[in-house]
């Protein structure tokens, strides 16, 4: 193999990658397949179900044409078996002593691939064409629907609600990667793939989350992650199989609203149902890496959520300087806080990002905040956890003690 034929090689598998996985670039610039033959596919908004009648037919068939188009543009321009010279004797690799079976058996292996390729842009048409007959009546889509339909053989006015349903503005629809997405209309939850799409309905459908799974976005920051959820839908209607949604875990709370049925967590499954929660989170990790505050104990709750402890308290040890080292202004720069704890970290968390601007979520936690009582200028390396100090600690021992005492009286 010379480099021009191991360079065309590289080539053509990119482009099969890209008109079979296309990047959003080419997804913007309209290369697709969708895209370059949106006059024969029509309107998905029109008719739904056609649409993707259409459209995984036509998958199929440009898919089935990659491997015969590389044998026919790799015979026209190289033709590297149409005449072998024999090797001689001096040209023999010694740590390959077989040569002429080598090339024999890469010989057969290449025409038989030939030939299914062959066999592959003749079959795929057929099949497309027996899916069409009928109104499309044995296409794949087509079967599934005749499973919710009320009259038996007929997928005709499943089909026609369907698509009034996604006419409709309240619709949930969301890519998932570039070759599948999810819709969810009032009565449906759609998954559209390259070659097929399942339908569920959701009066007989039940939803739970199968994993969670969190990647580090940064190696250079541990809080820097994204999360990514499966949700197993399971139609309750006989014949009708399983299907999985994998979305972003920002994307759930979106999804939950839509849909009419609960979507059940596992308890051993925790993530973040939205920004906030993510932030809470970071926000923990970082109030955690902050010098602890001394503080006496205290028996009272708190004053967000009346329900945990008082854990944190807000008192100024940052330095007032910017990223660049430039000082801060007078009214940029963190002030003391005199209150007392009132809050726990996760209320004050919340507070925190519910004071910030919704453009600029990246930079949250590098932004300022105000006490929610005196409104003393705060950022997150000002928040302290606070431990009980050595006099609190004796008394509350002691009094303990004497209560024991008292009870053996």
């Amino acid at each position: 193999m010379d480099e021009s034929e191991l360079l065309f090689n590289l080539f053509y598998f990119l482009l099969c990658m890209v008109i079979i996985y296309p990047p959003e670039e080419f997804q913007r610039l309209g290369f697709t397949i969708e895209q370059l033959f949106a006059r024969f596919l029509g309107e998905e908004y029109l008719d739904f179900v056609g649409y993707h009648q259409r459209r995984t037919s036509l998958n199929l068939f440009v898919h089935s044409c990659l491997p015969f188009s590389y044998f026919l543009i790799h015979r026209l321009k190289f033709s590297v078996f149409a005449t072998q010279e024999p090797l001689e004797d001096s040209d023999l690799d010694p740590d390959f002593p077989m040569p002429q079976e080598a090339v024999a058996f890469k010989t057969l292996t290449w025409k038989t691939a030939q030939r299914f390729s062959v066999l592959a842009v003749l079959a795929m048409p057929a099949l497309i064409f027996n899916w069409h007959q009928q109104n499309w009546r044995r296409h794949p889509i087509s079967k599934a629907l005749t499973k919710y339909s009320i009259t038996p053989g007929s997928y005709s006015a499943v089909a026609s609600e369907i698509g009034t349903e996604f006419r409709r503005p309240e619709i949930y629809k969301k890519k998932l990667n570039s070759i599948s997405s999810v819709i969810a209309t009032q009565n449906w939850i759609i998954k559209t793939t390259m070659y097929n799409v399942h339908f569920a309905h959701q009066s007989n459908t039940s939803l739970s989350v199968a994993k969670a799974e969190t990647y580090n976005i940064s190696h250079q920051d541990q809080n820097d992650t994204l999360q990514m959820i499966s949700i197993i839908v399971r139609p309750m209607r006989q014949g009708v199989s399983d299907f999985h949604i994998r979305i972003n875990a920002l994307e759930f709370r979106n999804l939950e609203n839509r849909v009419r049925r609960p979507i059940a967590i596992p308890s051993n499954i925790q993530f973040h149902r939205n920004v906030i929660d993510r932030f809470v989170d970071v926000f923990k990790a970082q109030v955690a890496l902050n010098p602890i505050f001394p503080e006496d104990a205290t028996t009272e709750k708190c004053f967000a959520c009346m329900l945990n402890e008082p854990n944190t308290k807000i008192h100024k040890q940052c330095a007032d300087f910017d990223r660049n080292g430039a000082p801060l202004a007078d009214g940029a720069c963190c002030s003391n806080c005199y209150c007392r704890p009132m809050w726990c970290v996760e209320c004050l968390a919340r507070w925190f990002a519910a004071r910030q601007s919704d453009v600029d979520r990246e930079v949250w936690l590098e932004q300022k905040c105000t006490c929610p009582m005196c409104r003393a200028r705060f950022c997150v390396l000002d928040v302290s956890y606070i431990t009980p100090t050595v006099d609190a600690t004796n008394n509350t021992q002691s009094q303990g003690t004497g209560e024991d005492a008292d009870d053996t009286t």
